[in-house]
């Protein structure tokens, strides 16, 4: 009788075993589907305009690398910023850092309502915004100092933080 019970606990044992790995397959083949629906929204690579015909100050917003850690991003070099740019360590972002300081997908810059917000992806070691850590969403102004990592970025948008019209 011994001899059965532990025949049939250690199929059940197997089968839960089995059963758990079909799980996790599952989950990870549900996040790889994801991917690709997160980047439906096509966003054009940094510094290429996505509509020609899009309001013009979208086009008059960039980040300037001020210092860096990495070969990847020296300091002078700029991104041009339009509606949305992605900032991280994978190649799928806009700005790759190669920081290894900085997350797979680190932060967003994003316009919404006429203002350019940064948003921290919930990243392990933070954004920093003017020297302090954002834990939540957060308006840019024009000389913002944005640091991801090793490396500082200046956000910088001509004349439309006073509401100009050049």
């Amino acid at each position: 009788m011994t001899g059965i019970v532990l025949l049939v606990l250690r199929y059940v044992f197997l089968l839960l075993l089995l059963l758990f790995l079909f799980s996790l397959v599952k989950w990870m083949v549900g996040d790889l589907k994801k991917l690709p629906a997160d980047r439906q929204d096509f966003r054009p690579p940094a510094g290429v305009p996505e509509d020609k015909n899009a309001d013009s100050r979208v086009a008059d917003v960039s980040l300037t690398v001020l210092e860096s850690s990495t070969a990847e991003l020296q300091p002078g070099d700029t991104f041009a910023v339009y509606k949305e740019i992605f900032i991280g360590r994978s190649e799928e972002n806009d700005i790759t850092t190669g920081d290894s300081f900085a997350s797979t997908r680190h932060a967003r810059i994003y316009l919404k309502e006429g203002q350019y917000w940064l948003d921290d992806l919930n990243s392990t070691n933070g954004t920093f915004l003017n020297g302090v850590q954002i834990s939540k969403p957060t308006v840019l102004a024009n000389a913002d100092r944005i640091r991801i990592g090793g490396i500082t970025f200046q956000f910088v948008r001509w004349g439309y933080e006073m509401g100009s019209d050049i």
